[in-house]
């Protein structure tokens, strides 16, 4: 007994000691993140759907009919949402237990090792730096384009067409890019209660333009659409039809094995419900319950959304015709002017010029929403970064309304080369496994999760009930986060399948995405070692939580 106690007491004399050496050093620029919790759980969660975007699919449902022909698509949706719900839970309850700003760089961190951590947070900044030009592209490629080709064809105004060829220019994509990400990057400026009204706004007109289109799609039939198609198209559905099912090689039909894979493509689709974990110190309340409504509820409410966007379009396009057009599209056959995207094709249901540039409207919004939520999010975890002394200290800089100017500032300058690769190079096509990569650092995330209650159970036990829940002996978070484990890893190697991306496996996409993880890693080295000769001690961000 008296050298248990010993031991105990010298444990303890080592644990004050560390905390000591925290505080002296200086581990923490200040005593509070600088972040204001002006964000309520209402915003957090309209925040997520706005970064999964209910409207996205009817423009991504062309490239799912192309690489997955024979997927109902309509099936997958809520089995999608069960896995997606299970990862949704560890975020919810990570969240709950370590509310603060950076998400699962804080959660690894602390429960594993904060080098890890880096690792599987910088693989997400790095997925979401290819977008931060990304969105802008598409927004002016695709959307824009699509916007003035069907006002051509409802006005018969052929001046419109001619708007619609220049926005397919590069040069004119680069510099129409460049003034949306400038727009994106001055509200970033703003307080985040203002940035988030843009927010809350941006996805109000969104689910206008939502129901719209469904009533649209309810309010007409196949034969209309075939109608309409035959009489200002120049082709005819059937020819369409025949077209693609001749360049399939087989007719084109719902199977089970196609509709399989086409799960895991809407698995991607739920992305970004996670979202408000990484500002999470800028969200109001509990988060028990500001975290659930924003992460678990959300995606449950985007899949009522999608099924039934889903089973519109199927219902007014026709399966054979969505896929055929999409094949005749993507191998370069098409005998269309734009891509025959539900938001192009509804040009041929209607005459109403406002109705036909309404939805290429909304998918357009949708892409702005996209890169203020995805602008928004990475310049949080480099504030987080920052504020642990991983990168520059002034990184963690913030002005008297809360908003980390230096971390917007960088991601700025990021953001713009990243718009200037996107439409002049294919730099980021070594980017193609992307999803790889992304569930592979969700997986860590989910290990994280698993052996929380037992790695630090200091957290574990002082958090809330809904946290410490129990299956008899064993912590639910534990028991997800193994479920959790294995579907981040088979959806991972899923998405380089040939079955998925419709060509063998390459090597150099799979290292691109090794090359960032070991990356990150030698960056936290470097970092560690610079501060420690410096006597700061950075790996003691993993034995406490930063403040609030």
């Amino acid at each position: 007994m008296i050298v248990i106690s010993l031991i105990c007491a010298i444990a303890g004399r080592l644990v004050l000691k560390v905390r000591d050496l925290a505080k002296e050093s200086g581990l923490y620029v200040r005593k509070s993140s600088g972040l204001i919790r002006n964000v309520s759980a209402n915003d957090a969660l309209i925040a997520n759907l706005l970064g999964m975007g209910i409207l996205v699919n009817i423009f991504w449902v062309v490239y799912a009919s192309a690489s997955y022909p024979g997927a109902d698509l309509t099936a997958t949706v809520f089995t999608a949402l069960v896995v997606n719900l299970l990862v949704a839970y560890v975020y919810w309850m990570l969240s709950s237990a370590m509310p603060r700003t950076g998400g699962d760089y804080i959660w690894v961190g602390r429960i594993i090792h904060p080098a890890l951590a880096f690792m599987v947070n910088a693989v997400f900044v790095v997925i979401m730096i290819t977008w931060a030009g990304l969105f802008p592209y598409l927004a002016v490629a695709f959307k824009l384009q699509m916007i003035f080709t069907n006002l051509a064809i409802t006005t018969g105004d052929q001046s419109y067409a001619g708007i619609a060829t220049a926005l397919g220019d590069p040069n004119t994509i680069f510099i129409v890019g460049a003034v949306i990400l400038t727009l994106v990057i001055l509200s970033m400026f703003l307080s985040v209660k203002n940035l988030f009204r843009i927010i809350i706004a941006l996805f109000a007109v969104q689910a206008v333009i939502f129901v719209i289109f469904i009533g649209m799609m309810l309010t007409t039939n196949h034969a209309a659409f075939v109608a309409g198609f035959n009489a200002k198209s120049g082709t005819t559905v059937d020819s369409i039809v025949k077209q693609g099912t001749d360049l399939l090689g087989s007719p084109i039909t719902f199977t089970a094995g196609a509709t399989a894979v086409g799960l895991v493509y809407t698995m991607l689709s739920y992305i970004g419900y996670a979202n408000s974990a990484y500002f999470a110190s800028e969200v109001k309340g509990d988060p028990r319950r500001s975290q659930g409504l924003a992460i678990f509820v959300s995606p449950i409410i985007f899949a009522v959304l999608i099924y039934i966007l889903y089973a519109s379009i199927y219902n007014v396009f026709g399966h054979d015709f969505l896929v055929s057009s999409a094949l005749l599209f993507v191998n370069g056959k098409s005998p269309l002017p734009a891509m025959p995207s539900p938001a192009y094709l509804i040009s041929f249901i209607t005459n109403n010029p406002v109705l036909a540039l309404l939805i290429p409207f909304g998918l357009f919004l949708n892409d702005i929403g996209f890169a203020i939520v995805y602008f928004f999010v990475p310049t949080r975890n480099i504030f987080a970064w920052a504020f642990d002394r991983v990168i520059p200290v002034k990184f963690a800089s913030v002005d008297k309304r809360g908003v980390p100017y230096y971390a917007v500032i960088l991601y700025a300058i990021i953001a713009y080369f990243s718009l200037w690769v996107t439409v002049y190079t294919t730099w980021f096509s070594y980017m193609y496994y992307s999803n790889f990569g992304w569930w592979i650092a969700a997986a860590i995330v989910m290990f994280a999760a698993a052996i929380f209650p037992y790695r630090r159970k200091d957290i574990f036990t002082s958090s809330p009930k809904i946290v410490t829940y129990k299956i008899g002996p064993v912590p639910l978070i534990t028991i997800v986060g193994v479920v959790g484990i294995f579907l981040s890893l088979f959806i991972s190697y899923s998405t380089i399948l040939p079955s998925y991306n419709g060509f063998p496996i390459n090597p150099i996409y799979v290292v691109s995405m090794v090359f960032v993880m070991v990356a990150a890693l030698i960056i936290y080295a470097i970092s560690y070692f610079y501060q420690k000769s410096r006597g700061v001690p950075v790996d003691l961000a993993s034995k406490e939580l930063p403040p609030i």
